[in-house]
């Protein structure tokens, strides 16, 4: 009896990696930056006298990461040979359709590039490209702000993979 609750209970963790959205949060204004994956992990960029500093929970167990802070060094190793890398279409779908796995949940950019002209050329691309989830602006007051809220399951990025695997062996 304890073997099919163990079981019952590593399934439906392993439903929830493949069904539940991983969120990537980026709010500028606030400095608010994370990538959570509801319940399981989450890990939080915090602004600090630093420049800033990694905080990750997993399954509710706090960590605090400087990447900043000295590591121990390490011996150099020999150096590879490198290889030219031959893009494959499989690679080129594989990459088209990750990239479609993930959703724009809401994209606010208030940009400036210092330029009129240029500031002038994408007032009408940016209010061709706006819509329910995506708000474009450009200003001319030299503020910067973007807000970026990201959802993709990982099941469905697994899936992606396993079509592209797919179509390449037998085609």
């Amino acid at each position: 009896m304890i073997w099919y609750i163990l079981i019952s209970l590593l399934l439906v963790l392993f439903l929830w990696l493949l069904l539940v959205p991983v969120i990537i949060y980026t709010n500028t204004d606030r400095n608010r930056y994370f990538l959570t994956l509801p319940g399981i992990f989450r890990a939080v960029v915090v602004p600090s006298n630093g420049l800033f500093h990694i905080r990750v929970w997993v399954f509710f167990i706090p960590f605090k990461f400087n990447p900043f802070e000295g590591k121990k060094e390490k011996r150099k190793p020999k150096p590879r040979v490198k290889k030219k890398r031959i893009w494959r279409s499989g690679n080129i779908r594989m990459m088209t359709g990750a990239l479609r796995a993930f959703r724009v949940r809401r994209l606010e950019a208030d940009i400036d590039t210092d330029d009129f002209t240029l500031n002038a050329w994408l007032v009408p691309v940016f209010s061709a490209v706006n819509g329910e989830n995506i708000r474009l602006q450009v200003n001319f007051e030299g503020h910067q702000s973007l807000l970026l809220d990201l959802r993709v399951t990982l099941g469905a990025l697994l899936w992606t993979f396993i079509k592209t695997k797919y179509r390449s062996i037998n085609h």
